[in-house]
């Protein structure tokens, strides 16, 4: 049944995916990326992209945290403000 000609329409998903990877190895004889088991130069520049964008993202939160802290403690204080305003006034 390997060697037939079988009608696309009428597959089981088994044979269509049986099927699809001939095809792939077909058009792309050589193994793709991530079968490849030893380390290619890009890998040290991926891992190094990876932490350097962590990094900088940490750094983002932390300043995030910083202004929000601000935000809050001049929000509190304003609160605190139009309350005494309101008690002497009023």
């Amino acid at each position: 049944m390997k060697n037939q000609q079988i009608d696309p329409e009428k597959m089981t998903r088994q044979q269509y995916r049986e099927w699809q990877k001939q095809q792939q190895i077909q058009e792309n004889p050589e193994p793709p990326l991530d079968d490849v088991s030893e380390p290619t130069p890009l890998q040290p520049r991926q891992t190094v992209k990876k932490a350097q964008a962590q990094q900088l993202a940490e750094e983002k939160t932390a300043r995030l945290k910083r202004r929000l802290n601000w935000a809050i403690l001049g929000l509190s204080l304003a609160i605190i403000v139009v309350y005494l305003i309101l008690f002497f006034v009023g």
